[in-house]
């Protein structure tokens, strides 16, 4: 078996309360990682926080299965995180939020080295909680080393905005991203892959290629380098603006257990050890993002299910 324990258990429903009062202090909790070191007091803190609960809101939003994380924290390991990739960032701050909230902890990011650290808004929260360029793979290894707790999107733009979603609906891009698998073997880290579902649907994806200009912008002058990348539409309108006005999808996360890595040190010393398990690793975390997206109805809603018919019926129309 892939996943030690019962992946198969992966569509009960288990839901974690994400309201707290926003000042409050963590409690000291016995553990060895703590992830970013996040002060909740803080003004940016508290205003990531209600904005956070405002989409939590919005978009129904909760985590299944958190409990298989809060143990994998409190053990011997470092944590690296997975997951799915959709061109935006509400999915990935609720998590965050989500986690900080019950856990008390925030994991340590990766961004992309220019739409993260030249845009707007994405800077401000990037410098705030800690996010790491990418191709840093050095300072990455470091971070997940000291405080333990990482996430990353191995797909990167390739599966986030390259990706045409009407035909490749919640698929892994994973071909030739090894980086995530090495930094594992590294940090002898748990590896554990986190489910997003409702994360292609925030925003409808357009047969309209984004002009060019606008990838310049947000890509620091290189506008040829995603060329062709679809453009999305939100509630009000063209996505231009991260985390603004995304269709009121109910989104939902699911923790897997954790992945057995099988025979490390061979991993590391053979290359085609390593290949062999980055392409079961690749296609078992697939195989665990189908069952969540065939489950759906059990996180699905009235509202929800409404937008899908209405996204599927513009795909049907060309658009």
């Amino acid at each position: 078996m892939f996943w030690r324990g019962d992946a198969a258990r992966a569509d009960r429903m288990t839901t974690w309360p994400t309201r707290i009062v926003p000042r409050r202090r963590p409690s000291a909790e016995p553990s060895t990682f703590t992830g970013a070191a996040i002060d909740p007091d803080a003004w940016p803190t508290r205003a990531f926080l209600a904005l956070a609960d405002v989409l939590r809101r919005y978009h129904r939003h909760r985590v299944v299965r958190l409990g298989r994380l809060h143990r994998l924290l409190r053990g011997r390991r470092p944590v690296l995180l997975v997951g799915n990739h959709a061109l935006d960032i509400v999915d990935p701050l609720l998590f965050l939020a989500t986690v900080f909230r019950t856990l008390h902890r925030v994991p340590r990011f990766i961004g992309h080295e220019n739409g993260w650290f030249r845009v707007p808004v994405l800077r401000e929260i990037s410098a705030r909680f800690q996010i790491i360029p990418s191709r840093r793979p050095e300072e990455t290894l470091a971070a997940l080393r000291r405080d333990g707790f990482l996430m990353l999107y191995p797909g990167a733009i390739s599966e986030a905005g390259m990706r045409r979603y009407r035909d490749e609906p919640y698929r892994l891009k994973w071909l030739g991203r090894t980086g995530f698998l090495r930094l594992a073997l590294e940090a002898d880290a748990e590896l554990v892959f986190v489910a997003a579902l409702g994360a292609d649907e925030a925003y409808y994806q357009s047969a309209i290629a984004l002009p060019e200009t606008l990838i310049r912008l947000i890509n620091a002058g290189d506008g040829a380098r995603y060329r062709g990348m679809p453009l999305a539409f939100g509630l009000l309108g063209v996505h231009l603006v991260p985390g603004l006005f995304p269709l009121p999808v109910r989104l939902t996360h699911v923790v897997s257990g954790p992945i057995d890595l099988g025979d490390r040190e061979r991993a590391r010393r053979e290359p085609h050890a390593l290949a062999d398990l980055h392409a079961r690793i690749w296609t078992d975390c697939q195989r665990f993002l189908d069952g969540v997206v065939a489950s759906r109805d059990t996180y699905s809603d009235a509202l929800d299910r409404s937008i899908r018919g209405a996204e599927r019926l513009l795909q049907g129309l060309a658009l």
